[in-house]
């Protein structure tokens, strides 16, 4: 999968899901921090599968989009922690999860 990191979430991240095959950026290792979501969203992210953030009012935004992207907006739940924490759960739980919902904006991880 292509999957594109907000700048909200750990550069950590990058290298283990690389690890897993998975082509990934993040918007700072793009250099886009600052961009504005609207931008973002139309031109950046639509070369994606998977879009996460931390960003409610964006994933909300796009929700209400009459036409969206095909990109997938992951809004992560994930609890702030130390970054070796968080991309431990951040791995575990996207391991275990099934992205073939066709939802275009998903709260996750699920409450279990």
């Amino acid at each position: 999968m292509r999957i594109l990191l907000d700048e909200n979430l750990p550069e950590g991240l990058i290298e283990p899901l690389r690890g897993l095959g998975h082509v990934v950026d993040s918007v700072g290792s793009l250099g886009l921090k600052g961009l504005a979501n609207g931008p973002l969203y139309r031109e950046i992210a639509v070369d994606y599968d998977l879009f996460f953030t931390k960003d409610r009012e964006f994933a909300a935004r796009v929700q209400g989009l009459e036409e969206p992207a095909r990109v997938k907006v992951v809004l992560t739940v994930i609890r702030q922690q130390l970054e070796a924490q968080f991309v431990a759960e951040f791995l575990k739980v996207f391991a275990s999860t099934d992205w073939s919902s066709p939802t275009t904006v998903l709260e996750w991880p699920l409450p279990s």
